[in-house]
């Protein structure tokens, strides 16, 4: 191994295949700013739309992708060799070694007051195999859909789970549970972006190599799955299992964890409900480059002009975003919104094109693509705006702050904590809520100036 000390960074569909978006832009500043040490980056994938080109600074050695999607074996993503993985994974070898480990792990993530220790030895127990034998052969074995089902069975709440939700349930467990078969390189600390599935590995890496392990949550990713359960699950036992199945996969990283660094009190709080130990508990903001993000001169339509700099993806709900500015027309006719940003959830994203089609809304909003200069795009409005239903303490709040504009913003996260007062807060998912907003500073360019002063300050 060199001398030079080595990172495990791990990431969650994001460094490096995703270039956009404040994680990002966090792990690419993280290992361009510490040359001097090495970086091994983890990155599980679940969007199939991944992009596989990007580059890398030369002091990332390796990228291990591991998607959860699109492949039966992630050994066939990464070209590694696996036959005589399958070949030594016989029959019985499953049925003696891996469903009794299967089993307990199953029945230990399923319990209402789980063993987060025993969670963590099963953990390093199953890695211990799947990193010998083949993961696919011994989860689509049938005594492992039997053990599922047999605990979903046995629970007098989740028996009423339907066949194909239950089906649906282990078919993410059976994907998931690849990340266990990962090897992990020689490590000297382990950096993870956010506590989920992922962040198995730092459990195993700490397990192998007695490193450290840093937390810096950006979004709690346990808050964020219970929106995304809420809003794609209908059966209430369903709801249930998942945010119980989460708990107890959240919580053996927290506590494996030395070091909980999330980016706001907000993200703090819910780290501390969901079992963190306060004392490893230390906030550090994020910063950007005030030299860079600055007020400046640019040429611009002087139509009343709305900017907002953010994914095309749910959690940033663009629609909600529409509606408003269709309500704010109402007031101000010739009012713009200018959306810069990208997408890699085309659903969503043919969605909100579609919002815009059949509300009429073409003239006042237009989608501009992603930006490679978010401090110019910035500079174009009058209002800056975010409408996101869940966020931790975002870059784009902080550099629409630096350029000096008047924010509207939801109340979410660590939003409050970064305008304190130096912008309007509005309710999420409230389109006339962020309308109301909008047209009370488009009309008030006082106001708009001594927002935008206040923020430039702060």
């Amino acid at each position: 191994m060199s001398s030079t000390r080595r990172v495990l960074l791990v990431n969650w569909d994001n460094y490096p295949n995703f270039p956009s978006g404040g994680v990002y832009v966090w792990a690419k500043r993280l290992v361009e700013g510490v040359s001097d040490w090495d970086f091994v980056v983890v990155n599980e994938l679940t969007n199939s739309n991944v992009p596989a080109n990007y580059t890398v600074p030369s002091n990332v050695k390796e990228v291990i992708e591991i998607p959860i999607f699109g492949t039966h074996r992630r050994e066939e993503y990464q070209k590694e060799p696996f036959v005589r993985k399958i070949l030594r994974t016989s029959d019985s070898l499953i049925e003696k070694k891996f469903i009794p480990l299967f089993d307990d792990f199953v029945s230990n993530l399923m319990a209402s007051k789980s063993d987060h220790a025993r969670t963590v030895k099963l953990i390093v127990e199953l890695h211990n195999f799947l990193s010998l034998y083949d993961a696919r052969k011994c989860l689509e074995h049938p005594l492992a859909w039997d053990v599922f089902l047999n605990h979903i069975k046995a629970d007098t709440l989740y028996k009423s789970v339907s066949l194909r939700e239950a089906l649906t349930v282990f078919q993410v467990v059976q994907r998931s549970m690849q990340i266990l078969s990962v090897h992990v390189p020689p490590v000297d600390v382990v950096h993870c972006s956010l506590v989920w599935l992922p962040s198995l590995t730092a459990i195993i890496a700490k397990a192998e190599y007695g490193c450290p392990i840093i937390i810096t949550e950006h979004g709690v990713a346990y808050r964020e799955l219970m929106l995304y359960y809420n809003a794609y699950f209908f059966n209430e036992p369903s709801k249930i299992f998942w945010k119980v199945f989460a708990r107890n996969i959240v919580r053996p990283v927290y506590e494996a964890a030395d070091i909980i660094a999330p980016v706001c009190r907000a993200n703090a709080v819910w780290e501390m409900a969901l079992g963190a130990d306060p004392s490893k508990i230390d906030v550090v903001y994020n910063g950007i480059d005030t030299e860079k993000f600055r007020p400046m001169t640019v040429p611009r339509d002087p139509a009343p002009t709305v900017i907002s700099v953010a994914r095309i993806d749910p959690f940033k709900d663009i629609t909600t975003l529409a509606y408003g500015i269709k309500r704010a027309r109402e007031s101000i006719p010739n009012i713009r919104c200018l959306l810069f940003g990208d997408s890699i959830n085309l659903d969503y994203a043919k969605r909100c094109l579609n919002t815009v089609k059949s509300e009429g809304l073409e003239p006042n909003f237009t989608f501009m693509g992603a930006t490679k200069e978010p401090e110019k795009a910035y500079n174009l409005g009058d209002v800056v705006v975010f409408s996101g239903i869940t966020e931790g303490f975002p870059f784009a709040v902080i550099e629409a702050m630096a350029c000096g504009k008047a924010i509207v913003a939801t109340s979410v996260g660590g939003v409050p904590e970064a305008l304190a007062g130096c912008g309007i807060l509005v309710k999420s998912r409230d389109p006339d809520d962020l309308a109301k907003a909008i047209v009370r500073l488009l009309k008030d360019e006082k106001a708009r100036t001594e927002l935008g002063a206040s923020a430039l300050k702060r």
